[in-house]
């Protein structure tokens, strides 16, 4: 009995295992984080009252609502599209984009205006929103990737 490759059996062909860059690695650690987080905080925030300020936070230090779990799931959700559906440029304008929208939240939350979008903006979220701005442009502009492909050269 002799075994065909499905190329020559169905003509279908094999594509080669595509590598992961470092930026789609990241947008799928990150994705991973938001999204759990998203679905752990309805574990303490529930369904009822989707925008309502309360007084339950996750991990007993970020608040949160449902409105607020359901913004981390869709951010999860971009995420996990960079990292698996996009290629490597369309995954780093991706995170540029997030990374936008992170900064606006930081800077938006210590005027004190994030509670108009129905998200808190306490300190510890601020910081939250702050640290994956800086670290989402890093990876969003290539920074990361550049300076280990530089020196990788001159070794």
């Amino acid at each position: 009995m002799t075994f065909a490759s499905p190329e020559d059996k169905f003509g279908i062909k094999l594509q080669p295992r595509r590598t992961r860059t470092l930026e789609q690695n990241y947008s799928m650690i990150a994705g991973s984080i938001y999204f759990v987080g998203g679905i752990i905080g309805f574990f303490v925030t529930g369904f009822s009252n989707p925008t309502e300020m309360t007084n339950r936070a996750l991990f007993g230090i970020f608040m949160l609502n449902p409105y607020h779990n359901i913004v981390h799931i869709v951010v999860g959700l971009l995420w996990f599209l960079g990292a698996f559906a996009l290629t490597a440029a369309g995954n780093e304008g991706l995170n540029i984009a997030i990374g936008g929208v992170y900064t606006l939240a930081t800077v938006i939350g210590f005027l004190g205006y994030l509670n108009l979008l129905a998200i808190s903006s306490t300190d510890p979220d601020n910081y939250l929103h702050l640290v994956t701005a800086l670290a989402t442009l890093i990876f969003g502009t290539g920074l990361v990737g550049a300076l280990g492909r530089r020196q990788a050269a001159t070794a």
